[in-house]
């Protein structure tokens, strides 16, 4: 009984991933991540009847709010409607609980003030922010503290975002808001412009990963791919089939935004750095590192080891909570951390 009460009346500590694609929150009492996309739905759900025509429910499914773009926050109002009942779902105390919230490495101080804002109004009482780039080193398992210099790249739904660590800090670190939903709208226009199809989501997905014949060094030949999607003029599902070289070239200029800022970013490295970083390679998380083929592409371009991490998609939440382990029961922890001053 006092156990029960005690947990009732003492302040959680929770983790937040506020991502462009979802949202992760974690609270160390129920030991769990509750997890959803990271959208609104504009057509009220209780009052919506049951649909039986595809193309009117395709276009229901086009009626929400992305509260964040690039990483960031777009619209406050619909970032604090989503946070609300993970945060109320996620923490069972009468306090208010403490947040650390992730953001990327460009952020501006308006920016991570809106993510602060958004995160109070959602049910914390306070809230410290660190950079995605840390917690994701720390979820896939890098040793931060190492002497040697480590290159973590997180490519996420809206931002690609670099860091390179060593000795327990980020010495050097680039954003470019370009990334996973940047590869899969050049391809859902490419496919719309050309056969009138707006592709199922999972079909988006998987001619993503035509990545991978970028990465040979000899001329790939074109095949044809079926895919199923919606028919915008004829209002049905059709099977259509698409030329992977297609695919490609409308990949091709969001994939080389990505490596150039990439490659601009180790060219400007110190050599020390860079003769160590030869020995430890590229760690990859994010959404965009389950896209077949791009370890093999980055290595070919930066001649660098590239691997993937355990577990990518979860990253950043797993450092978020592991970041929480260590400042457990350490009174007021939130006014230790502060964004770090990153090297230019």
């Amino acid at each position: 009984m006092l156990s029960a009460l005690k947990s009732i009346f003492t302040q959680s500590n929770i983790a937040v991933d506020l991502g462009t694609a979802n949202t992760r929150v974690f609270t160390p009492e129920f030991g769990k991540i509750t997890e959803k996309p990271s959208l609104i739905s504009l057509i009220n759900q209780k009052e919506k009847p049951p649909v039986s025509d595809e193309y009117i429910s395709y276009l229901n499914s086009k009626f929400v709010s992305m509260p964040l773009r690039g990483g960031v926050i777009v619209d406050i109002k619909n970032a604090i409607t989503l946070l609300k009942p993970l945060i109320k779902r996620s923490v069972g105390a009468l306090k208010r609980p403490t947040s650390l919230a992730c953001a990327p490495t460009d952020t501006s101080e308006k920016e991570r003030g809106l993510l602060t804002e958004a995160v109070l109004n959602a049910g914390a009482s306070h809230v410290a922010i660190i950079p995605e780039v840390w917690a994701a080193a720390i979820g896939a398992g890098l040793d931060t503290g190492s002497p040697l210099a480590q290159v973590l790249i997180d490519i996420g739904e809206g931002v690609t975002d670099m860091a390179v660590i060593r000795g327990g800090r980020i010495i050097y670190a680039s954003a470019v808001r370009t990334a996973c939903s940047d590869l899969q709208r050049a391809v859902r226009n490419s496919i719309l412009a050309r056969h009138k199809v707006n592709l199922y989501p999972s079909e988006i997905e998987r001619l993503t990963n035509e990545i991978s014949s970028m990465s040979q060094k000899q001329p790939f030949s074109s095949r044809l791919i079926t895919v199923n999607g919606i028919h915008i003029i004829k209002r049905c599902r059709v099977a259509i089939e698409v030329k992977s070289k297609d695919i490609v070239n409308a990949m091709e200029p969001v994939i080389y935004k990505i490596l150039r800022m990439i490659e601009n970013s180790l060219q400007k490295l110190p050599d020390n750095i860079s003769r160590e970083i030869l020995d430890s390679g590229i760690c990859l998380t994010g959404g965009g590192a389950c896209i077949d083929g791009i370890d093999r592409l980055l290595a070919l371009r930066n001649n660098l080891d590239v691997r993937i991490a355990p577990d990518p998609i979860h990253s950043v939440i797993n450092g978020a909570i592991q970041t929480l382990q260590y400042y457990e029961g350490k009174k007021s922890w939130w006014e230790d951390i502060v964004w770090p001053k990153l090297a230019s």
